[in-house]
């Protein structure tokens, strides 16, 4: 019998959570439970899993690890990156592959772009838990005098939260009566430089005399983000480069107003709501950040959209909040419907199906 082993690891960043629900959702498939092994992948502590891997079983691996190269039988990579230029080292990484699953058609032009073979990248969407993230009865209707916004992502450049707040201060300045929640985390690098990092935003928003601009930090569970969305009047999203935007789609999921770009791997989903979000135009940039450079150690473009942009969409979503209420409940409808984890296992082993793996 062809098992199938999935290395990787639980935890509650997007990574980890993609990872999870993954496999909680295709051991849910009629067949699969039994055929299915979980692997925490760390270090070398999956060596021996490696070693008993037969040439008729199957390996995912949803980021690289040491033993990966040692593996028998078939072998897929996870694909998910944010750039349109890839280092060489990466690249290889992926090459040593039977198949490589990306979360978006995106991400498959990007490969394509870079010498692969299009029957060697399928398409394998990630996706939402569409019984956690429902909208709230909050979303249904305002009920207080204070409008807030909500952003979520890795505190980074990548983020776009920089223009964001020159943006928020262009529109609204230090009006009480609408607020900016930023849940910008640093999770890598440990906790002093997180605490350095939680440091230099706040520095920012006490710099441009934000009093209206809060930071939430904080390891939170699936059941917390959903609660936290609940809270808000709509969100933003001025990330210049995706492999998916795990936030973005939980907020559309949750029935929230969206403000955000339309570039990389979140255009999977975005292009399903097209006229129910509120689209941030940008433009196209050599990506020059010396942090980004340094892990990932490849150029390339990423989308920027400028603050007068983005102080022009949030007043606009602001003043037509009843309009893109109604429609964010359909366009969470649409997310909810093809974008659940359950559809993400079933593209996964119509994959394994068409490449006769299985």
């Amino acid at each position: 019998m062809t098992k199938i082993y999935l290395f990787g690891q639980r935890n509650n960043m997007g990574g980890g959570t993609h990872y999870g629900e993954f496999v909680d959702a295709i051991k849910s498939l009629h067949g699969f439970s039994e055929v299915i092994e979980e692997v925490y992948a760390t270090g070398k502590s999956i060596s021996p899993t490696v070693k008993k891997v037969k040439e008729t079983d199957i390996s995912v691996f949803f980021y690289p690890t040491i033993s990966e190269q040692f593996v028998r039988g078939k072998v897929i990579k996870w694909g998910i990156f944010e750039t349109d230029t890839l280092p060489t080292d990466y690249l290889n990484y992926l090459r040593r592959s039977n198949l490589v699953w990306v979360p978006s058609k995106w991400a498959k032009n990007v490969l394509i772009q870079h010498g692969f073979c299009k029957d060697h990248v399928n398409v394998v969407n990630e996706g939402v838990n569409p019984n956690i993230f429902v909208p709230s009865c909050k979303t249904r209707g305002r009920n207080s005098d204070t409008f807030r916004f909500f952003a979520c992502g890795k505190n980074e450049a990548r983020k776009g939260f920089d223009e964001l707040l020159l943006g928020f201060k262009m529109a609204f300045g230090n009006d009480g009566k609408t607020q900016l929640h930023l849940k910008a985390d640093y999770f890598w690098g440990g906790p002093r430089y997180t605490e350095h990092k939680k440091c230099q935003l706040n520095k920012q928003i006490n710099d441009l005399g934000l009093n209206n601009v809060t930071q939430i930090t904080g390891d939170l569970s699936t059941n917390d983000m959903s609660r936290l969305y609940s809270y808000y009047d709509a969100m933003v999203f001025p990330s210049r480069a995706e492999g998916w935007g795990l936030p973005l789609i939980e907020a559309l999921a949750s029935g929230l107003p969206v403000v955000s770009t339309f570039y990389s791997g979140h255009t999977e989903y975005l292009s399903s709501i097209k006229g129910n979000f509120v689209r941030l135009e940008h433009q196209l940039q050599s990506i020059s950040c010396p942090e980004f450079l340094k892990h990932w150690k490849a150029g390339g473009n990423w989308a920027v959209a400028t603050p007068a942009e983005i102080a022009k969409k949030l007043i606009f979503i602001k003043n037509k909040h009843d309009f893109y209420q109604r429609k964010a409940i359909m366009a969470s409808k649409v997310i909810r419907e093809k974008f659940s984890w359950r559809h993400a296992a079933e593209q996964a082993v119509s994959s394994l199906q068409s490449n006769m793996f299985l």
